[in-house]
């Protein structure tokens, strides 16, 4: 089977919990020398809708997975930080994600504007 998905928590405690609960559940997988874990689509439900939910579950009662370009990852970062939106990083595949609490609604914050202003040099 191949090994072809991936995630990782950023925060290594958590992920090192994501570990665990892989190995318990007996699902075929890799950890390699960062830390991410490598998973066969055969196992995709179970990992993510299972075990990384488990962990999302209790991080936030409710919550959304926010992915964005990757050029877009530190205003994202900032914007939160700055409005006190608490979040949790994650690797999905090769891509960074944030886990936020569903209350908040990405879709109306003004990042547009703030990326333009940093593209030409102007401080925000």
């Amino acid at each position: 089977m191949e090994l072809s998905l991936s995630f990782r928590f950023v925060d290594d405690d958590i992920n090192d919990k994501l570990i665990g609960l892989v190995k318990k559940a007996r699902v075929k997988h890799a950890v390699d020398g960062r830390g991410i874990i490598h998973y066969s689509p055969a196992d995709e439900e179970k990992v993510e809708n299972d075990l990384i939910a488990s962990l999302r579950n209790r991080l936030f009662a409710s919550w959304q997975v926010l992915s964005c370009p990757q050029d877009w990852t530190e205003l994202y970062k900032r914007y939160m930080s700055r409005h006190d939106i608490p979040f949790h990083e994650e690797l999905i595949g090769h891509e960074v994600c944030f886990l936020i609490p569903r209350k908040y609604r990405p879709s109306l914050w003004k990042l547009t504007a703030q990326k333009k202003h940093r593209e030409i040099g102007i401080a925000r």
